[in-house]
């Protein structure tokens, strides 16, 4: 949730970040849901290089976030899900959202004694 008048470009590009990583996340458990579905191909998030790009226009809240097919090789049902990969990719996104929630934390945290005075 971003908070108008005491939002900046940074809480915006955490905020931003958060939306890239959750989107990542209910990918990553589509794809270990549909581990043996015929025909199924992985889904791919990509979101750093949109922020990238928007943080550096001054403008973090223009983050697109992009949901593509893996090309990765599939295997004879026509499949292409690595459970060794999603685990892993899961693990570092988990990682990645308690940092971004820790910064916004930390934000918030400075907000509040910035208000109070303490």
């Amino acid at each position: 949730m971003i908070v108008s008048g005491i939002s900046d470009g940074t809480t915006l590009a955490l905020h931003m970040a958060i939306n890239g990583l959750d989107a990542r996340q209910q990918a990553i458990a589509g794809n270990v849901a549909n581990l043996e579905t015929p025909g199924y191909r992985a889904r791919v998030v990509d979101f750093e290089a949109s922020l990238r790009a928007a943080i550096g226009d001054g403008s973090p809240t223009d983050t697109s976030v992009s949901v593509s097919e893996s090309l990765a090789a599939t295997r004879t049902n026509g499949n292409n899900v690595n459970i060794d990969f999603e685990l892993l990719a899961e693990k570092e996104n988990v990682l990645r959202q308690r940092l971004v929630v820790q910064a916004l934390s930390a934000k918030y945290s400075l907000l509040r004694t910035a208000i109070s005075g303490q």
